[in-house]
Protein backbone atom coordinates (compact mmCIF):
# COMPACT_ATOMS: atom_id res chain seq x y z
CA UNK A 1 0.00 0.00 0.00
CA UNK A 2 1.19 3.40 -1.38
CA UNK A 3 -0.14 6.43 -0.37
CA UNK A 4 1.73 9.87 -2.52
CA UNK A 5 1.64 13.01 -0.22
CA UNK A 6 3.43 16.49 -1.52
CA UNK A 7 4.58 18.95 0.68
CA UNK A 8 3.13 21.80 -0.58
CA UNK A 9 -1.10 20.07 -0.74
CA UNK A 10 -1.06 17.09 1.75
CA UNK A 11 -3.22 14.21 0.65
CA UNK A 12 -5.60 13.68 2.86
CA UNK A 13 -6.25 10.23 4.44
CA UNK A 14 -9.91 9.89 3.33
CA UNK A 15 -12.69 12.37 2.46
CA UNK A 16 -14.54 15.05 4.85
CA UNK A 17 -16.87 13.73 6.96
CA UNK A 18 -20.28 15.38 7.31
CA UNK A 19 -20.71 15.08 11.15
CA UNK A 20 -23.03 16.21 13.06
CA UNK A 21 -20.63 16.54 16.27
CA UNK A 22 -19.49 19.99 17.55
CA UNK A 23 -16.15 20.34 18.68
CA UNK A 24 -16.62 19.97 22.55
CA UNK A 25 -17.86 16.80 21.62
CA UNK A 26 -15.26 15.09 19.49
CA UNK A 27 -13.61 13.63 22.87
CA UNK A 28 -14.79 10.42 23.62
CA UNK A 29 -14.29 10.03 27.70
CA UNK A 30 -16.73 7.35 28.28
CA UNK A 31 -13.95 4.88 25.95
CA UNK A 32 -10.47 6.20 27.66
CA UNK A 33 -12.27 4.76 31.06
CA UNK A 34 -13.26 1.45 29.10
CA UNK A 35 -9.69 1.35 28.14
CA UNK A 36 -9.23 0.87 32.21
CA UNK A 37 -12.08 -1.22 32.99
CA UNK A 38 -10.94 -3.47 30.05
CA UNK A 39 -7.70 -3.76 31.33
CA UNK A 40 -8.48 -4.68 34.90
CA UNK A 41 -10.81 -7.71 32.82
CA UNK A 42 -7.59 -8.72 31.38
CA UNK A 43 -5.43 -8.96 34.82
CA UNK A 44 -8.18 -10.81 36.26
CA UNK A 45 -7.78 -13.10 33.63
CA UNK A 46 -3.96 -13.50 34.18
CA UNK A 47 -4.47 -14.19 37.54
CA UNK A 48 -6.26 -16.69 37.02
CA UNK A 49 -3.96 -18.43 34.26
CA UNK A 50 -0.93 -17.67 36.19
CA UNK A 51 -2.78 -19.89 39.06
CA UNK A 52 -2.70 -17.29 42.19
CA UNK A 53 -5.99 -19.16 43.84
CA UNK A 54 -6.50 -22.48 44.91
CA UNK A 55 -9.02 -24.90 45.43
CA UNK A 56 -13.16 -23.52 45.15
CA UNK A 57 -12.10 -19.89 45.03
CA UNK A 58 -9.83 -20.82 41.72
CA UNK A 59 -12.93 -22.50 40.66
CA UNK A 60 -14.97 -19.24 41.31
CA UNK A 61 -12.80 -16.89 39.84
CA UNK A 62 -12.20 -19.28 36.80
CA UNK A 63 -15.92 -18.84 36.02
CA UNK A 64 -15.67 -14.91 36.04
CA UNK A 65 -12.33 -14.75 34.03
CA UNK A 66 -12.13 -17.55 32.09
CA UNK A 67 -13.03 -15.35 29.08
CA UNK A 68 -11.35 -12.78 30.01
CA UNK A 69 -8.54 -12.78 27.17
CA UNK A 70 -11.89 -11.43 24.82
CA UNK A 71 -10.65 -8.24 25.95
CA UNK A 72 -8.43 -7.67 23.41
CA UNK A 73 -11.37 -8.35 21.17
CA UNK A 74 -12.61 -4.92 22.98
CA UNK A 75 -9.28 -2.70 22.76
CA UNK A 76 -9.60 -4.01 18.83
CA UNK A 77 -12.66 -2.45 18.30
CA UNK A 78 -12.07 0.38 20.33
CA UNK A 79 -9.04 1.56 17.98
CA UNK A 80 -10.33 1.02 15.14
CA UNK A 81 -13.43 3.21 16.85
CA UNK A 82 -10.92 5.66 18.08
CA UNK A 83 -9.37 6.21 15.16
CA UNK A 84 -11.98 6.53 12.85
CA UNK A 85 -13.96 9.19 15.19
CA UNK A 86 -10.63 11.07 15.69
CA UNK A 87 -9.52 10.97 11.99
CA UNK A 88 -8.44 14.82 9.64
CA UNK A 89 -9.15 14.84 6.62
CA UNK A 90 -6.17 16.94 5.82
CA UNK A 91 -3.24 14.67 7.50
CA UNK A 92 -1.29 12.91 5.36
CA UNK A 93 -0.54 9.32 6.02
CA UNK A 94 3.00 9.65 6.88
CA UNK A 95 2.21 12.38 9.65
CA UNK A 96 -0.54 9.46 10.94
CA UNK A 97 2.10 6.93 10.99
CA UNK A 98 4.47 8.75 13.00
CA UNK A 99 1.76 9.69 15.49
CA UNK A 100 0.75 5.77 16.17
CA UNK A 101 4.42 5.29 16.34
CA UNK A 102 4.86 7.75 19.05
CA UNK A 103 2.13 6.21 20.49
CA UNK A 104 3.10 2.50 20.70
CA UNK A 105 6.78 2.30 19.71
CA UNK A 106 8.88 3.65 22.63
CA UNK A 107 6.75 1.96 25.56
CA UNK A 108 7.29 -1.37 23.19
CA UNK A 109 11.17 -1.23 23.34
CA UNK A 110 11.09 -0.73 26.91
CA UNK A 111 8.16 -3.66 27.78
CA UNK A 112 10.65 -5.83 25.72
CA UNK A 113 13.24 -4.90 27.61
CA UNK A 114 12.02 -5.74 30.79
CA UNK A 115 10.40 -8.72 29.44
CA UNK A 116 14.32 -9.97 28.45
CA UNK A 117 15.17 -8.79 31.99
CA UNK A 118 12.10 -10.86 34.21
CA UNK A 119 13.19 -13.93 31.11
CA UNK A 120 16.78 -13.82 32.45
CA UNK A 121 16.08 -13.81 36.03
CA UNK A 122 12.98 -14.83 37.52
CA UNK A 123 10.61 -16.04 34.66
CA UNK A 124 12.64 -18.10 32.50
CA UNK A 125 9.89 -19.64 31.10
CA UNK A 126 9.28 -16.32 28.98
CA UNK A 127 12.73 -16.39 27.44
CA UNK A 128 12.82 -16.35 23.49
CA UNK A 129 15.46 -18.93 21.73
CA UNK A 130 16.93 -17.24 18.56
CA UNK A 131 17.57 -13.37 17.57
CA UNK A 132 15.12 -13.97 14.38
CA UNK A 133 12.18 -14.15 16.34
CA UNK A 134 13.19 -11.38 19.14
CA UNK A 135 13.94 -9.31 16.25
CA UNK A 136 10.92 -9.96 14.75
CA UNK A 137 9.50 -8.82 18.22
CA UNK A 138 10.82 -5.79 18.18
CA UNK A 139 9.83 -4.71 14.46
CA UNK A 140 6.70 -5.61 15.60
CA UNK A 141 6.41 -8.78 12.92
CA UNK A 142 6.16 -11.66 15.10
CA UNK A 143 2.91 -12.42 15.13
CA UNK A 144 2.56 -13.18 11.57
CA UNK A 145 4.59 -16.57 12.35
CA UNK A 146 2.42 -17.97 14.68
CA UNK A 147 5.51 -19.97 15.80
CA UNK A 148 7.01 -16.78 17.35
CA UNK A 149 3.54 -14.97 18.16
CA UNK A 150 4.85 -14.51 22.04
CA UNK A 151 8.66 -13.86 21.41
CA UNK A 152 10.20 -11.21 23.00
CA UNK A 153 7.03 -9.77 25.41
CA UNK A 154 4.34 -11.86 25.66
CA UNK A 155 1.75 -9.04 25.30
CA UNK A 156 3.32 -7.53 22.72
CA UNK A 157 1.64 -9.63 19.95
CA UNK A 158 -1.16 -7.64 20.18
CA UNK A 159 1.04 -4.74 19.79
CA UNK A 160 2.12 -6.56 16.09
CA UNK A 161 -2.11 -6.53 15.26
CA UNK A 162 -1.80 -2.67 15.99
CA UNK A 163 1.00 -1.78 13.94
CA UNK A 164 -0.66 -4.05 10.79
CA UNK A 165 -4.10 -2.10 11.40
CA UNK A 166 -2.33 1.11 11.59
CA UNK A 167 -0.57 0.69 8.02
CA UNK A 168 -4.19 -0.26 6.72
CA UNK A 169 -5.89 2.50 8.13
CA UNK A 170 -5.14 5.28 5.43
CA UNK A 171 -6.42 2.86 3.31
CA UNK A 172 -9.69 1.71 5.32
CA UNK A 173 -10.68 4.81 5.94
CA UNK A 174 -10.22 6.20 2.37
CA UNK A 175 -12.32 3.27 1.09
CA UNK A 176 -15.04 3.60 3.62
CA UNK A 177 -15.87 7.44 4.90
CA UNK A 178 -18.52 9.21 3.21
CA UNK A 179 -19.97 5.59 2.16
CA UNK A 180 -24.05 5.51 2.76
CA UNK A 181 -25.22 3.34 5.43
CA UNK A 182 -26.11 0.73 3.29
CA UNK A 183 -22.61 0.04 2.81
CA UNK A 184 -21.48 0.81 6.52
CA UNK A 185 -23.85 -1.89 7.44
CA UNK A 186 -22.91 -3.98 4.71
CA UNK A 187 -19.16 -3.52 5.97
CA UNK A 188 -20.55 -4.31 9.98
CA UNK A 189 -22.37 -7.57 8.88
CA UNK A 190 -18.94 -8.63 6.57
CA UNK A 191 -16.96 -8.54 9.53
CA UNK A 192 -19.13 -10.37 11.70
CA UNK A 193 -19.34 -12.99 9.55
CA UNK A 194 -15.75 -13.29 8.85
CA UNK A 195 -15.27 -13.04 12.59
CA UNK A 196 -17.07 -16.44 12.73
CA UNK A 197 -15.19 -17.92 9.85
CA UNK A 198 -11.32 -16.79 11.05
CA UNK A 199 -11.17 -19.96 13.17
CA UNK A 200 -12.00 -22.00 10.01
CA UNK A 201 -9.93 -19.71 7.66
CA UNK A 202 -7.03 -20.63 9.60
CA UNK A 203 -7.66 -24.25 9.75
CA UNK A 204 -7.56 -24.45 6.26
CA UNK A 205 -5.06 -21.80 5.11
CA UNK A 206 -1.95 -23.67 3.33
CA UNK A 207 -0.08 -20.77 5.24
CA UNK A 208 0.33 -20.96 8.46
CA UNK A 209 -2.37 -19.07 10.44
CA UNK A 210 -3.41 -18.73 13.96
CA UNK A 211 -7.15 -17.37 14.30
CA UNK A 212 -5.91 -15.96 17.61
CA UNK A 213 -3.10 -13.86 16.82
CA UNK A 214 -2.46 -13.66 12.76
CA UNK A 215 -3.25 -9.65 12.28
CA UNK A 216 -5.12 -10.33 9.23
CA UNK A 217 -7.65 -12.56 11.25
CA UNK A 218 -8.10 -10.00 13.72
CA UNK A 219 -8.64 -6.60 11.17
CA UNK A 220 -12.45 -7.44 11.14
CA UNK A 221 -12.75 -6.58 14.43
CA UNK A 222 -11.28 -3.51 13.85
CA UNK A 223 -12.58 -2.73 10.48
CA UNK A 224 -15.66 -2.85 12.58
CA UNK A 225 -14.73 -0.19 14.93
CA UNK A 226 -14.29 1.99 12.28
CA UNK A 227 -17.66 1.68 10.79
CA UNK A 228 -19.46 1.58 13.33
CA UNK A 229 -17.63 5.53 14.62
CA UNK A 230 -18.62 6.39 10.28
CA UNK A 231 -21.90 5.68 11.13
CA UNK A 232 -22.57 7.19 14.37
CA UNK A 233 -21.08 10.48 13.14
CA UNK A 234 -22.42 10.45 9.07
CA UNK A 235 -25.33 9.15 9.95
CA UNK A 236 -28.69 9.79 12.35
CA UNK A 237 -28.06 6.09 13.34
CA UNK A 238 -27.70 5.81 17.13
CA UNK A 239 -27.07 2.71 18.81
CA UNK A 240 -29.05 1.77 21.64
CA UNK A 241 -29.08 2.23 25.72
CA UNK A 242 -26.43 1.25 27.87
CA UNK A 243 -29.35 -0.49 29.47
CA UNK A 244 -29.36 -2.71 26.17
CA UNK A 245 -26.09 -2.45 25.47
CA UNK A 246 -24.01 -3.72 28.32
CA UNK A 247 -26.73 -7.24 29.21
CA UNK A 248 -25.67 -7.59 25.42
CA UNK A 249 -21.89 -7.33 26.05
CA UNK A 250 -22.14 -9.37 28.69
CA UNK A 251 -23.82 -12.25 26.72
CA UNK A 252 -21.10 -11.72 24.89
CA UNK A 253 -18.37 -12.81 26.70
CA UNK A 254 -20.46 -15.77 28.20
CA UNK A 255 -20.82 -16.92 25.21
CA UNK A 256 -17.05 -16.19 23.78
CA UNK A 257 -16.18 -20.11 24.53
CA UNK A 258 -19.29 -21.65 22.74
CA UNK A 259 -18.02 -24.66 20.50
CA UNK A 260 -17.88 -24.65 16.82
CA UNK A 261 -20.30 -25.54 14.46
CA UNK A 262 -20.42 -29.47 14.53
CA UNK A 263 -18.10 -30.56 11.79
CA UNK A 264 -16.09 -27.70 11.54
CA UNK A 265 -14.36 -24.50 13.32
CA UNK A 266 -16.43 -21.95 12.90
CA UNK A 267 -17.24 -19.83 15.86
CA UNK A 268 -20.90 -18.02 15.58
CA UNK A 269 -20.22 -17.52 19.45
CA UNK A 270 -17.47 -15.22 18.61
CA UNK A 271 -19.31 -12.87 16.54
CA UNK A 272 -21.69 -12.48 19.19
CA UNK A 273 -18.94 -11.60 21.17
CA UNK A 274 -17.41 -8.98 18.94
CA UNK A 275 -20.72 -7.87 18.21
CA UNK A 276 -21.94 -6.92 21.89
CA UNK A 277 -18.69 -5.41 22.31
CA UNK A 278 -19.49 -3.37 19.66
CA UNK A 279 -22.70 -2.44 20.60
CA UNK A 280 -21.19 -1.15 24.13
CA UNK A 281 -18.60 0.86 22.26
CA UNK A 282 -20.98 2.85 20.44
CA UNK A 283 -23.28 2.99 23.29
CA UNK A 284 -20.68 4.77 24.84
CA UNK A 285 -19.90 6.63 22.75
CA UNK A 286 -23.23 7.86 21.71
CA UNK A 287 -23.32 8.97 25.36
CA UNK A 288 -20.37 11.21 25.35
CA UNK A 289 -21.25 12.73 21.79
CA UNK A 290 -24.33 13.74 22.81
CA UNK A 291 -23.54 14.79 26.28
CA UNK A 292 -25.15 12.22 28.47
CA UNK A 293 -22.75 11.52 31.19
CA UNK A 294 -21.33 8.14 32.13
CA UNK A 295 -19.10 7.12 35.03
CA UNK A 296 -16.64 5.80 33.03
CA UNK A 297 -15.97 9.76 32.20
CA UNK A 298 -15.37 10.35 35.54
CA UNK A 299 -11.68 12.25 36.11
CA UNK A 300 -10.14 8.67 38.12
CA UNK A 301 -11.58 6.76 35.54
CA UNK A 302 -9.73 9.13 32.66
CA UNK A 303 -6.36 9.09 34.80
CA UNK A 304 -6.48 5.78 34.90
CA UNK A 305 -7.29 4.76 31.19
CA UNK A 306 -4.34 7.09 30.19
CA UNK A 307 -1.94 4.18 32.41
CA UNK A 308 -4.14 0.94 30.45
CA UNK A 309 -1.08 0.74 27.88
CA UNK A 310 1.84 0.93 30.20
CA UNK A 311 -0.41 -1.06 32.44
CA UNK A 312 -1.53 -3.83 30.05
CA UNK A 313 2.67 -3.60 28.62
CA UNK A 314 4.27 -4.62 32.35
CA UNK A 315 1.24 -6.46 34.30
CA UNK A 316 1.29 -10.23 32.97
CA UNK A 317 5.58 -9.41 33.66
CA UNK A 318 4.74 -8.74 36.83
CA UNK A 319 2.06 -11.05 37.86
CA UNK A 320 4.37 -13.64 36.90
CA UNK A 321 7.51 -12.24 38.85
CA UNK A 322 5.64 -12.07 41.78
CA UNK A 323 4.69 -15.24 41.51
CA UNK A 324 8.15 -17.13 40.43
CA UNK A 325 8.48 -17.53 44.30
CA UNK A 326 6.28 -20.71 44.25
CA UNK A 327 7.17 -23.92 42.99
CA UNK A 328 6.69 -24.01 38.88
CA UNK A 329 5.35 -20.60 39.35
CA UNK A 330 1.68 -21.38 40.38
CA UNK A 331 1.06 -20.25 43.88
CA UNK A 332 -2.54 -22.24 44.43
CA UNK A 333 -3.18 -20.22 47.33
CA UNK A 334 -6.27 -19.94 49.95
CA UNK A 335 -8.18 -16.80 48.96
CA UNK A 336 -7.10 -14.54 51.57
CA UNK A 337 -3.82 -15.09 50.55
CA UNK A 338 -4.37 -15.11 47.13
CA UNK A 339 -6.03 -11.89 46.98
CA UNK A 340 -3.64 -9.90 49.20
CA UNK A 341 -0.94 -11.70 46.50
CA UNK A 342 -3.36 -10.33 43.67
CA UNK A 343 -3.03 -6.96 45.67
CA UNK A 344 0.62 -6.59 45.30
CA UNK A 345 0.84 -7.44 42.10
CA UNK A 346 -1.79 -4.98 41.03
CA UNK A 347 -0.15 -2.67 42.98
CA UNK A 348 3.40 -3.19 41.50
CA UNK A 349 1.82 -3.05 38.26
CA UNK A 350 0.28 0.50 38.39
CA UNK A 351 3.08 2.52 40.45
CA UNK A 352 5.14 0.76 37.20
CA UNK A 353 2.73 1.77 34.89
CA UNK A 354 2.82 5.68 36.39
CA UNK A 355 6.52 6.07 36.15
CA UNK A 356 6.55 4.36 32.65
CA UNK A 357 3.56 6.57 31.21
CA UNK A 358 5.13 9.72 32.69
CA UNK A 359 8.49 9.13 31.95
CA UNK A 360 8.00 7.36 28.86
CA UNK A 361 5.29 7.23 26.99
CA UNK A 362 3.96 10.59 27.35
CA UNK A 363 7.88 12.18 26.92
CA UNK A 364 8.82 10.09 23.68
CA UNK A 365 5.44 11.41 21.84
CA UNK A 366 6.20 14.59 22.79
CA UNK A 367 9.82 14.50 21.39
CA UNK A 368 8.93 12.54 18.09
CA UNK A 369 6.28 14.27 17.13
CA UNK A 370 8.35 17.43 16.83
CA UNK A 371 9.48 15.29 13.17
CA UNK A 372 5.35 15.75 12.19
CA UNK A 373 5.76 16.21 8.82
CA UNK A 374 2.71 18.32 8.60
CA UNK A 375 3.94 20.62 10.60
CA UNK A 376 4.92 22.85 7.52
CA UNK A 377 0.94 22.67 6.87
CA UNK A 378 -0.30 24.20 10.16
CA UNK A 379 0.88 25.97 12.78
CA UNK A 380 -0.38 23.66 15.61
CA UNK A 381 -0.94 20.24 14.76
CA UNK A 382 -2.89 18.52 16.48
CA UNK A 383 -2.00 14.21 17.65
CA UNK A 384 -4.93 11.63 16.84
CA UNK A 385 -6.37 10.67 19.64
CA UNK A 386 -4.92 7.99 21.26
CA UNK A 387 -6.26 4.31 20.93
CA UNK A 388 -4.41 1.40 22.84
CA UNK A 389 -3.45 -1.55 21.80
CA UNK A 390 -5.04 -4.64 23.04
CA UNK A 391 -3.50 -6.47 26.47
CA UNK A 392 -2.45 -9.99 25.55
CA UNK A 393 -3.66 -13.56 25.89
CA UNK A 394 -2.44 -15.85 28.29
CA UNK A 395 1.11 -17.45 27.58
Amino acid sequence: MTISTTMAAPRPLARPVASPRSGAARHLPSLTGLRWATALLIFGHHIMAVEYFGGRAGDVWGFVFEAGKTGVTLFFILSGFVLAWGYKPAQTAQSFWLHRAARIYPLHVVGLGLALFAAATLVPEIRTDGLAPLGANLLLVSGWNPDWWQAGNPASWSLVCEAFFYLMFPLIIRLVAGRSARVLWAVVVGSLALVALAPQIAAVSPVPMSAASTPLLRLPEFVLGVALALLLAQTSWRPASLRFALPLAVLGYALSEAPALPGTEIRPGLAVTVGGFALLVASLASADAHRSSTFLARPMWQELGRLSFAFYLVHLLVIASVSSAWPDGHPELHWPRAIALAVLAFAISLGLAWVLHRGVEARMQRVLLRFDPDRRGSAAPQPVPAASPAPPAVR
